[in-house]
């Protein structure tokens, strides 16, 4: 993400950043792949974002893309990272964090290792409140050994000439 040159000092709008690449991914055919592999050092100049965490996150599920973090600063977990860890949370994708050059290129092919073996659940809920147009899901395995990561919940369309309820 390019620094936005304000005035004095150069400030960076992350969520306003991801908010375009969702945009840009949202009318990619359903058939593909969506997702976001962003490379941040975690800075986020709040004041100058047009739009929030919500509205970014609410972005990235309508267009349903996965967001992963490469995390760039100390092997350590920081609060600047805290925005990036939920995006990834949220959106079904996954956080790393690297000091140097040599651990960049390692998380990178890691991370398309990752993204390469998502899988897409579909199903027909059952009981949902349909007037709704937001449903909290959890998926869980009872096979050992298997780790699920998934989001918390999903977006649907309005259906096209929907009478109103």
């Amino acid at each position: 993400m390019a620094p936005t040159n304000l005035g004095h000092a150069p400030t960076k709008s992350l969520d306003d950043a991801i908010h375009a690449a969702a945009e840009l991914l949202h009318d990619r055919n359903i058939g593909r792949r969506k997702l976001i592999l962003l490379i941040s050092d975690g800075e986020n100049g709040k004041q100058f974002n047009r739009f929030s965490y919500g509205d970014t996150l609410a972005a990235l599920l309508r267009a349903n893309v996965s967001l992963y973090s490469l995390a760039v600063g100390s092997n350590s977990f920081h609060q600047k990272f805290s925005r990036l860890l939920n995006y990834a949370n949220d959106t079904g994708g996954d956080i790393f964090c690297a000091a140097k050059r040599e651990a960049l290129e390692k998380l990178y092919s890691r991370i398309t290792e990752q993204a390469r073996h998502e899988y897409t659940l579909a199903y027909r809920p059952r009981g949902n409140n349909r007037t709704s147009n937001y449903h909290v899901v959890e998926v869980l395995t009872t096979r050992q050994g298997l780790f699920v990561k998934s989001r918390p919940g999903y977006y649907t369309a309005p259906l096209p000439n929907a009478p109103p309820r």
